[in-house]
């Protein structure tokens, strides 16, 4: 956890200085390289010493340039963080919540709280309007406060993890040349929620799928960095099981609902998407054995606002059977918090949920019965050691109605995969 102390002693230059320094031993290494390249010494030798002589400047070469393409993925890592400039923004905004907590004869405290003499509204030594106002600005002030210490955590997080890579600590060729994108703090947060779960690091495709859903922390700007709800459940393993995916997705970019509009997720199936691709998911893995429930938060259109819900999911086993009853409410309905709105969701009808009974089929697809509801759009995705996904069950209900959750979630359908 990041603390106020913590940020103030921050220092952007430092940081800027250790890329600087990973710049210039990337010209290093260009140069050596370049050298021993053009190196003509060795033309006229021949025999065993010339043999041996480049055999040795071609491990130098080979080992100057594993280097230096090492440090350019640090610094693509580097750079898509952008360490440097969110410590001066994180200190910036710091000094903005100082400066208004002052303006209040506030302070803000070691322990990020904004603490100091606050009158009650039954105070009537001031205009009660003054007071509210007053308070109104306080609450705001924490509000600001409490965000910016959630954000620092994450610039924290990724600096550790770009520092950790350049210890070697970490795989930093888990970045994208291409777009020059960097998940190299989301692979540090996968391989600990995997590790404490299993106490071993991921190994095959479908181990880094399960980790990537078992991370409760989300990665898309939209949600502003607001986790995701996780439920993990043993089962007995099935060795050679495999994972199952159930994917619930919303088809369009934007939806109608009471009494707010809702973000979708702006696809059709997909057996790559990621765990932040959809609002709600179901991995089994027979494997490793356990059963995890996602669901991701709700973003509110159009004013950006960010929710997360809390799944219910049930597990229940027969040998290779393997039961999950689960329900995902969306956490911008009226009253969700109250038992009125819990009991309202569950009699109408307006919640995502569903019962499926899965077993491993030929070691690769599943049987797969039960009840899904008509919305929103469903795929199930078997996946084994290969990384290959194979898609066993799909459910599309009107990808252009905006209207779809309304017209739909009431409803349910069956679901009858496999078997005879």
């Amino acid at each position: 956890m990041v603390t106020v102390p913590d940020i103030d002693r921050w220092d952007a230059e430092q940081v800027r200085e250790v890329f600087r320094q990973t710049e210039a031993n990337i010209q290093n290494c260009d140069t050596m390289v370049t050298r021993f390249a053009n190196l003509a010494v060795f033309e006229t030798w021949s025999g065993d010493s010339a043999d041996a002589a480049g055999s040795r400047v071609a491990t130098a070469v080979n080992d100057f340039t594993n280097f230096r393409n090492e440090s350019a993925l640090i610094g693509m890592a580097a750079r898509q963080a952008e360490a440097a400039e969110s410590i001066d923004e994180v200190k910036r905004r710091l000094e903005a919540v100082r400066e208004g907590a002052r303006q209040l004869g506030l302070t803000v405290t070691e322990a990020g709280t904004i603490d100091g003499p606050t009158p009650s509204p039954s105070d009537t030594t001031f205009p009660l309007f003054e007071v509210l106002a007053f308070l109104s600005m306080k609450e705001d002030l924490q509000e600001q406060l409490s965000q910016l210490l959630a954000d620092a955590a994450q610039v924290d997080q990724d600096l550790a993890a770009v520092i950790e890579a350049a210890d070697g600590d970490l795989p930093v060729t888990d970045v994208d040349p291409i777009t020059g994108t960097s998940s190299i703090s989301r692979r540090a947060n996968q391989t600990k929620v995997f590790e404490d779960r299993f106490d071993r690091p991921p190994s095959t495709p479908s181990e880094w799928k399960l980790a990537e859903a078992m991370d409760p922390n989300t990665y898309d700007p939209r949600y502003k960095g607001t986790d995701s709800a996780v439920v993990v459940k043993s089962i007995d393993k099935v060795p050679g099981g495999g994972l199952v995916r159930v994917n619930a997705f919303i088809p369009r970019d934007n939806v109608h609902n009471i009494p707010h509009d809702n973000a979708g997720d702006s696809r059709g199936f997909d057996g790559s998407a990621g765990a932040e691709d959809c609002r709600v998911s179901i991995y089994i893995d027979y494997d490793n054995g356990v059963v995890v429930m996602r669901q991701n938060p709700s973003v509110e259109i159009p004013s950006g606002a960010v929710k997360v819900g809390s799944p219910t999911l049930g597990v229940a086993q027969d040998g290779e059977r393997v039961q999950v009853t689960f329900e995902a409410k969306d956490p911008f309905m009226p009253f969700y918090d109250q038992e009125v709105g819990k009991w309202a969701s569950s009699t109408v009808g307006a919640s995502v949920r569903g019962t499926l009974v899965a077993e491993p089929y030929d070691g690769m697809e599943p049987r797969l019965e039960g009840q899904l509801t008509n919305y929103p759009a469903w795929e199930v995705y078997a996946d084994s050691d290969s990384g290959v996904p194979t898609q066993v069950y799909g459910h599309m209900p009107d990808p252009t109605d905006p209207w779809g959750p309304l017209r739909h979630l009431p409803g349910h359908h069956d679901v009858k995969v496999g078997g005879n």
